[in-house]
C-alpha cells in the first residue's frame, strides 16, 4: 500500500509532497509534455492509465503537483485516475486497492474498469491491451475528457522499437509509439513519458515517499518485453549509455519520415480500405513505396478480420518486393501471388488486386526462436499465361558395337 508521505502543508494535495518532489525536475517534464506537445489546454481533464507500478505511479503524482499550479484561479490540469483490472492473476487485486487508498491519499477521482481478455479467444495479451484502451476511452468519453494519458517510458519505446525491427515491421513499427494519436472519437492518447527512463520513475515515486506495485508478468521470461527488459536492454545501455532515449529521439525523426511516406501512399494508394489499383499509377514508384502500400492494404484487411498480429507478421519482405518488382517490370503477364494469412495478389497488365486467397497454405507452425527457420520458402507464384508448344524429340539410336578401352589409371599399380 502506498505509504503516507511527510507533508509540509495542507493547502492542497500536492503539498503533501516532500518539497524535494515538487521541485524535481520530472514534474516539469511531464507538465512540458501535456502542455507543449499535447496541447492541453488551463483545466483540461486528463484520464490517467494508472496500473500501479512506478511509472504510472509517478505520472498520476506528478500530475497531483500539477494540478496544483493554478492560473486565473483555474487548476492547470484536473487529472482522473482510472484502472483497468484485467482479471488475469489473483495480485491484481492488490493493485486496485493500493490504487484506492493512494488515490485517497491525494483526493484524486479513481474509476475502476473490469475487463476479461482471459475470456476471448485469440492472443491473451493481445486481447488485453485492445480491452484496456478501449476502456480508457469508454471513461474519457462519460467523463468528458478530452485526453487519456498513458506512462510508456524511454525503455518501453525501445523494446517497441526492437520488436518491430525484429518482426521485420514497415515505418509504423519502426517510429515506435507516438507520443500523441487519435484514441477513439473525441479522446486524444498522450505519452508524456517517453523522454524519461525507468529508474527516473522510480527516483521521483521515491522523492514522494511513495511505494510502487510490481506486476510479475514483467519478470516472466516467457514473455517477449520481459526477456528483451532482462537480457538485451541492459547490454545495449552497457554499449551505448542512455540507449532508450536514443532510441525515443529516433523514434520522433521516424515518425516525421512515416508521416510523409503515409501522405505519399495516400496520394497513390488511397483509402487503406481499397483492395484494387491501377498497374500505371504505381509501376513508376520505388519498389519499396509500393511494397509498403501492399503492406498496408494487407494490415487494414487483417484488421478487419481480428487477424493483424500474428498473420502481418508473416508477410514479410520475401512476399512484398517480388510483388513490387513483378508491377514495375516491363512484361504485363499476369501473375498470382499466394502470400500467408488467406491473402492472395493477383497482378495482371492493367490492375493490380488484394484478394482473400480461396485456397490458402497453412499457417508454419510456431517455433521457438532459437529453433526458428530462416523462413518457410518463397511465395509461391502463379503465372498466367499462353502454354508453349515443346517440339517432337528424335529419339537417340544407339547402334551395337564392342565397347571403347577403358582409360588408363591415373594411380600406378
Amino acid at each position: 500500500m502506498a505509504r503516507p508521505p511527510q507533508s509540509d502543508a495542507a493547502d492542497h494535495p500536492g503539498s503533501r509532497l516532500p518539497l524535494a518532489a515538487r521541485r524535481h525536475w520530472f514534474i516539469a517534464e511531464v507538465d512540458r509534455q501535456l502542455r507543449v506537445r499535447g496541447g492541453l489546454a488551463l483545466g483540461a481533464k486528463v484520464v490517467i492509465g494508472v496500473s500501479g507500478g512506478a511509472d504510472s505511479t509517478a505520472l498520476l503524482l506528478a500530475c497531483v503537483v500539477i494540478r496544483a499550479r493554478k492560473r486565473a484561479g483555474v487548476a492547470m490540469v484536473q487529472p482522473i485516475a482510472v484502472h483497468v483490472h484485467h482479471h488475469l492473476r489473483e495480485s491484481a487485486d492488490d493493485d486496485a486497492a493500493f490504487l484506492s487508498e493512494l488515490c485517497r491519499q491525494f483526493d484524486v477521482p479513481l474509476r475502476i474498469e473490469h475487463v476479461k481478455p482471459a475470456a476471448m479467444p485469440g492472443n491473451r495479451q493481445a486481447n488485453a491491451r485492445r480491452l484496456r484502451y478501449d476502456a480508457l476511452a469508454k471513461a474519457a468519453r462519460s467523463l468528458r475528457a478530452p485526453y487519456v494519458a498513458v506512462a510508456h517510458h524511454g525503455e518501453d519505446q525501445l523494446e517497441t522499437i526492437l520488436m518491430s525491427l525484429c518482426r521485420g515491421a514497415g515505418m509504423d513499427g519502426l517510429s515506435g509509439m507516438s507520443s500523441l494519436r487519435p484514441l477513439g472519437k473525441g479522446v486524444t492518447l498522450l505519452r508524456p513519458l517517453l523522454g524519461v527512463r525507468r529508474i527516473d520513475c522510480e527516483s521521483f515515486c521515491r522523492a514522494a515517499g511513495v511505494q510502487w506495485q510490481e506486476d510479475p508478468g514483467n519478470f516472466d521470461p516467457s514473455q517477449v518485453r520481459s526477456r528483451l527488459r532482462r537480457d538485451v536492454l541492459p547490454v545495449l545501455e552497457e554499449l551505448w549509455p542512455d540507449a532508450a532515449s536514443r532510441a525515443t529521439n529516433a523514434a520522433a525523426i521516424l515518425e516525421a519520415a512515416r508521416a510523409a511516406l503515409h501522405n505519399e501512399l495516400q496520394q497513390s494508394f488511397g483509402d487503406p480500405s481499397r483492395r484494387r489499383w491501377a498497374r500505371t499509377r504505381l509501376e513508376r514508384m520505388p519498389a519499396a513505396v509500393i511494397a509498403a502500400g501492399l503492406r498496408r492494404a494487407a494490415a487494414d484487411e487483417l484488421n478487419r478480420r481480428g487477424n493483424a498480429g500474428a498473420g502481418l507478421d508473416a508477410i514479410g519482405q520475401r512476399h512484398l518486393m517480388p510483388v513490387a518488382e513483378a508491377i514495375r517490370a516491363a512484361d504485363r503477364r499476369r501473375r498470382t501471388y499466394q502470400w500467408p494469412a488467406g491473402l492472395q495478389v493477383v497482378v495482371s497488365s492493367r490492375r493490380v488486386k488484394l484478394l482473400r486467397d480461396k485456397h490458402p497454405r497453412p499457417a508454419p507452425v510456431p517455433v521457438r526462436p532459437a529453433e526458428s527457420r530462416a523462413d518457410d520458402g518463397p511465395p509461391l507464384v502463379i503465372v498466367d499465361e499462353a502454354p508453349r508448344e515443346v517440339p517432337e524429340l528424335t529419339p537417340l539410336k544407339i547402334e551395337p558395337g564392342p565397347l571403347p578401352d577403358p582409360p588408363p589409371s591415373p594411380h600406378p599399380s
